[in-house]
């Protein structure tokens, strides 16, 4: 770790849902039949032009690195909060945000999403109810003046009340 780079204070995992978990099963099924199918192809029939060469090696790469973005990304996927930065991770792909920058959180209680605000700017959350209280404690520790709110739902009518009217 670098002299200059402090130690999250807090890490709080993205939650996947049942659609973007199977999404990841299919990629890797796709993949797997991919990197089959290519050495099957090798073995069975051979290199025997040029474009095979780049054909089936290519493929197998391409099978290869989205396998492993795919997984960087089942693993990898957070928050964390440290005492300078709120940095958000999705597998590779790291973005850090000053804590001090931050203006308001709000929680949304019907979607249960965070809506962090950066003056005219925001980013929505996608946190497990049970860290988004956390969340928030760990950067209102670095930043007590940051104003945090919370959205009520509306009382939908139930049919029963449709009725009556």
């Amino acid at each position: 770790m670098k002299k200059n780079e402090s130690k999250p204070t807090g890490v709080f995992k993205i939650k996947f849902s049942v659609t973007i978990v199977l999404l990841c099963v299919a990629v890797y099924v796709l993949c797997a039949v991919g990197i089959g199918v290519s050495v099957w192809r090798i073995v069975r029939f051979g290199v025997k032009e040029f474009s095979d060469v780049l054909k089936y090696p290519f493929l197998i790469l391409v099978c290869l690195l989205c396998i492993v973005l795919v997984t960087s990304i089942l693993i990898k996927s957070q928050y964390a909060v440290d005492d300078k930065y709120f940095i958000s991770q999705y597998g590779l792909v790291k973005s850090k945000f000053l804590i001090k920058d931050i203006t308001s959180i709000t929680l949304d209680t019907e979607s249960k999403k965070l809506t962090v605000n950066f003056g005219e700017q925001f980013m929505v959350l996608s946190v497990s109810p049970d860290f988004s209280e956390p969340l928030v404690r760990a950067l209102l520790a670095v930043k007590p003046d940051i104003d945090y709110g919370f959205t009520l739902a509306e009382n939908k009518p139930t049919g029963e009340d449709e009725n009556k009217k």
